[in-house]
């Protein structure tokens, strides 16, 4: 059987307070990539963005230039119209590494990839903004304009949560968490199968073209590519990102010990750090995870059960939510 993954909820923007300031951030998911974006205020009402394969200590008003708000005038206006707010943008202005929209596309590309030629740098720039910054919102280069926009809407709530106007979300509530059940640890699984095969297919296709062999399908596929990893990833329990015990064997010893087994929900978090908040029972967990029944030890309240009134929601399709949206003209 395969035992269920809790997980934060991908797509949602949270704002938490943490050592460094006020951090807001969102696990952006497009078609199982996973990608950390986060907006970032000091003490000092500085802002930085961070997102996958980048330094950090990028600043916001660098970005949104490159985003293609050019002008002071334009990234004013993108923001909303309120004083705290207004304080924080204009010292960012000020404050801001680069004037001009070509400024801040050099800048930012030396950042990225010091020492390259030009040609290197910018297409290495426009691929990472493209692809792993926000990559829910779009991958496309028409929706670096829309980018901009959540990146601002970021920076909003992170500085209402500085100013006490916004609450801190909660991470532990239970409607800021996803149940990953069989079906989408499978499909996480077997996209990772597939992926390698289709790499390992260009690999061989390459090899034999260079030998001037001729490309027969039979024989570029290699017998039990995709297969063999599921097939190891089954047999041991080791799952893509690191995750361990995903597969075990299920425990038949009563009919109630079977139930327990197949509802059973297991958190990522590692077993050697307190993690206090989240081994808390919290108010949220009411007629979804049992109250009582979870191990003794270094995984208490890590490996937590269903209630027996529980079951578990599969979701539905992004467009359809999407088109119900636009139908009530929600931008």
């Amino acid at each position: 059987m395969l035992v269920s993954i809790e997980d934060l909820v991908p797509n949602k923007l949270m704002v938490t307070k943490e050592r460094n300031g006020i951090v807001a951030k969102i696990f952006s998911t497009h078609f199982g990539f996973r990608a950390r974006c986060v907006v970032e205020r000091n003490a000092d009402g500085m802002y930085t963005v961070e997102f996958p394969s980048t330094p950090p200590g990028i600043s916001l008003v660098q970005m949104l230039r490159v985003l293609g708000l050019g002008t002071d005038k334009e990234i004013r206006e993108a923001f909303s119209d309120n004083e705290i707010i207004r304080n924080d943008v204009v010292l960012n202005l000020e404050e801001s590494p680069s004037k001009t929209k070509d400024e801040a596309i050099d800048t930012l590309s030396r950042k990225l990839s010091p020492g390259q030629p030009p040609e290197f740098r910018l297409t290495r720039m426009e691929n990472l903004i493209d692809n792993y910054l926000l990559p829910h919102v779009g991958v496309e280069k028409t929706r670096r304009m829309d980018k901009a926009r959540y990146l601002i809407r970021m920076a909003e709530r992170a500085t209402g949560v500085a100013n006490k106007q916004v609450v801190v979300d909660d991470k532990d509530h239970y409607a800021n968490k996803r149940v990953k059940l069989a079906g989408d640890l499978m499909e996480e699984l077997f996209r990772y199968a597939f992926q390698f095969l289709v790499k390992d297919l260009v690999y061989q296709a390459s090899r034999a073209d260079a030998r001037g062999r001729r490309l027969q399908v039979h024989t570029l596929v290699r017998q039990d590519a995709m297969a063999d990893r599921i097939r190891y990833a089954m047999a041991t329990g080791n799952w893509i990102a690191g995750q361990t015990g995903v597969s075990q064997l299920l425990d038949r010893v009563s009919y109630v010990s079977t139930v327990s087994h197949l509802r059973r929900v297991i958190s990522p978090l590692s077993k050697k750090h307190p993690h206090f908040k989240a081994r808390d029972l919290h108010g949220t967990h009411i007629g979804k995870l049992c109250p009582s029944e979870t191990p003794e030890g270094p995984s208490c309240s890590l490996v937590k059960n269903l209630a027996i009134t529980a079951e578990v929601s599969t979701g539905v399709e992004e467009e359809d939510v999407m088109r119900l949206l636009k139908s009530y003209d929600v931008k």
